[in-house]
């Protein structure tokens, strides 16, 4: 029995082992490093290009409502010595290791970031809690209070933006906490709003929202459903990071009629 027991762990670990390999997109061979390095055994920091742009050429679906913000200089922030920053700039980088492995000893996507805690986790390594009302916010109290999120129907999954800002925003349903998170409510003060529904079948069930087609390009959809980041924008300069301004609720009629 113990033989066996070694076996099918030792069985476990080379298909892990394979599969990392296989699926890893990072995988490059010798032959491959001088398409970034010009000298990848004797000056393996020397670049033939700017980080981002070596980035780019596989990474085109990036944009800065998805990812980090690049090449710009860190402000307000405490970047640590292991997150590395370019002539004091923040790259890929700085977050990213290209050459470490795509999945951890569990089996995870580790999405090669320098530190083993995705998530909120890894973004408070330099964005420290501030209470003020012009910043992205990480409350931690609300895992201590009643949970803004009620979710409606667990067999609906929300898209993994939305997922993020709930597990800041609302630790009572975070993304680390093995609960179903799905489609739901979101509480705000003044009102709620749904979360992960899908918006076309809400225009042909109520008939109040306008068609997709006529909506602001500033309005996101994800794989047709409202998500957090359909009203907010982590990056935006304006009140409550909203895609843009609801003077005279002028956000809240992109979408509906009345």
């Amino acid at each position: 029995m113990k033989k066996l027991l070694l076996i099918i762990i030792f069985l476990a670990i080379s298909a892990l082992i394979a599969y990392t390999v296989r699926d890893n997109p990072h995988s490059f061979s010798e032959e491959e490093c001088s398409r970034c390095h010009v000298d990848a055994v004797n000056f393996p920091q020397e670049m033939i290009a700017p980080i981002t742009q070596l980035c780019l050429p596989c990474h085109k679906k990036t944009t800065q409502r998805s990812s980090h913000p690049v090449d710009i200089a860190p402000e307000m922030v405490r970047v640590p010595a292991d997150l590395p920053l370019i002539n004091g700039m923040i790259t890929c980088n700085t977050c990213h290791n290209i050459h470490e492995s795509r999945l951890n000893a569990f089996g995870e996507k580790t999405y090669f970031l320098r530190r083993p805690a995705p998530g909120r986790d890894f973004c408070i390594s330099c964005h420290e809690a501030k209470l003020t009302n012009n910043s992205h916010i990480e409350l931690i109290a609300y895992a201590h209070m009643k949970g803004k999120y009620t979710v409606t129907d667990k067999s609906q999954p929300l898209d993994s933006l939305s997922m993020d800002c709930i597990g800041c925003h609302d630790g009572s349903v975070g993304k680390s906490v093995g609960y179903a998170v799905g489609k739901g409510v979101w509480n705000h003060q003044r009102g709620s709003h749904p979360v992960g529904v899908n918006y076309r079948e809400s225009r042909m069930r109520k008939g109040e929202l306008k068609p997709v087609e006529k909506l602001s390009k500033k309005i996101r959809l994800f794989s047709g459903n409202i998500g957090c980041g359909t009203c907010h924008d982590v990056y935006s300069k304006i009140p409550m990071q909203l895609v843009m301004s609801n003077d005279g609720s002028r956000l809240c009629f992109a979408c509906h009629i009345k």
